[in-house]
């Protein structure tokens, strides 16, 4: 599956894919799913509102979206291990913030820190490494967010496991500090001794002589349909594990019951991104990207309802479904359309723009404090989800002149 290699770089580029898996494995089950579990005790010991509540996860996903250019200049200039070990220091400072939190403020800047180091440690510089090491993209990427996503079942469960054991939520941020540490630690000294090629040998090796500059691909209708296409995707997802916990208990669901249904939705995410990197090796990815949608917009639907046993299995179903084929199939969308040479500083500012998916969770949260519900944001999300279903069922590939339009990509 790696490019063609010496068998020690072989074998190196399969260490550095299990470092940048446990990596996403820490974010997923240390940040945003989970960080919904853990809000509510975190309100009552505050006195926040929930629209305070709300912002904190606001800023997790803005700083993580905003940020995503840095770890892309960093990897040109810096290299990849420096990068991962930047993440892992805002980590531990996040996580240490959270686990020593004494009111509103303190719960800012530590969310704040986590979307940052979330930024440099997760899918900015893992898709970019693990795209240029291995010929099954979407086998490979795969795999990557179907281990990663397991952090999202093993999160809730985790902190549900502590309180049932009499501990409180300080422990959960502690525990998740010394891990941001072990983890990091050893994702860095892996990926630092990785050689990446650089643009100009992805344009020989994989595009072919007319690869996608970063001007040109921004000049198109296509490429800011799969940001927003993400960004859709990326609101559905952070504003259910804001509130869904919540949502949930007010709608007659026992506690340990809405932690197995998030959690149960996140094993289902795991088993979608494994299908979804097998069905992308013979399946048009803007037919992927389109299930996506539909199953996210479905879920959201149905947990605006929330009413009854049935609807809860189709939501867990539709929604964990929908959000693991969603990693997959929007970045093999961009690029199938537009080549491997500038998919780094692309896939960065899609992440960077789909920031306004952290809207979501506040405006779900001044829409609970006003309504005493949060059904109506997921109603919109769903049909945010429609619209964006119907432009994306029209795509088509851009065409090839405009390949030549813009400038090149600045190379390292």
């Amino acid at each position: 599956m790696p490019l063609k290699a010496p068998m020690n770089t072989r074998l190196l580029v399969y260490i550095v894919l299990q470092a940048l898996c446990l990596m996403y494995f820490l974010l997923s089950a240390g940040t945003f799913n989970s960080l919904g579990m853990v809000i509510p005790s975190m309100v009552q010991e505050f006195g926040m509102s929930w629209a305070q509540a709300g912002f904190g996860f606001t800023l997790l996903g803005t700083a993580c979206g905003i940020i995503s250019l840095a770890p892309a200049w960093t990897i040109r200039k810096l290299g990849v291990g420096r990068t991962l070990l930047t993440g892992t220091v805002i980590l531990f400072a996040g996580f240490g913030l959270l686990y020593a939190s004494t009111g509103v403020m303190t719960y800012y800047l530590g969310t704040t820190l986590l979307g940052v180091g979330y930024c440099f440690c997760g899918t900015v510089p893992a898709v970019h490494v693990l795209s240029s090491t291995f010929r099954r993209r979407s086998t490979v990427l795969g795999l990557y967010f179907t281990i990663g996503n397991l952090g999202a079942v093993a999160g809730p469960m985790m902190y549900y496991g502590l309180q049932s054991g009499g501990m409180g939520w300080r422990s959960y941020w502690l525990l998740f500090a010394v891990a941001a540490v072990v983890i990091g630690g050893f994702s860095t000294i892996a990926a630092s001794r990785l050689r990446l090629p650089g643009p100009e040998q992805h344009t020989q090796a994989v595009d072919g002589p007319a690869a996608w500059t970063v001007r040109a691909a921004l000049g198109t209708v296509q490429f800011w349909v799969i940001v927003f296409a993400y960004t859709a995707c990326l609101a559905i997802n952070t504003t259910t594990h804001s509130f869904a916990y919540q949502h949930l208990l007010e709608h007659g669901i026992g506690e340990g019951r809405a932690s197995q249904m998030i959690s149960l939705s996140a094993l289902v995410c795991a088993i979608g991104s494994a299908l979804a990197g097998v069905a992308g090796e013979k399946t048009s990815p803007r037919a992927l990207t389109m299930f996506s949608l539909g199953c996210l917009g479905f879920s959201a639907a149905l947990l605006a309802v929330a009413d009854g046993p049935l609807v809860l299995i189709l939501w867990m179903i539709a929604f964990g479904g929908g959000l693991g084929f969603s990693y997959v199939s929007t970045v093999m969308l961009l690029q199938e359309y537009f080549g491997q040479k500038a998919s780094l500083e692309l896939y960065s500012i899609m992440m960077a723009v789909s920031t306004s998916a952290a809207l979501g969770p506040a405006l779900g949260g001044a829409i609970k404090d006003q309504t005493g519900s949060f059904s109506g944001v997921f109603f919109g999300l769903a049909a945010l989800s429609a619209v964006l279903f119907c432009v994306v069922a029209v795509l088509r590939k851009p065409a090839a002149k405009a390949r030549f339009q813009g400038t090149l990509v600045a190379e390292s």
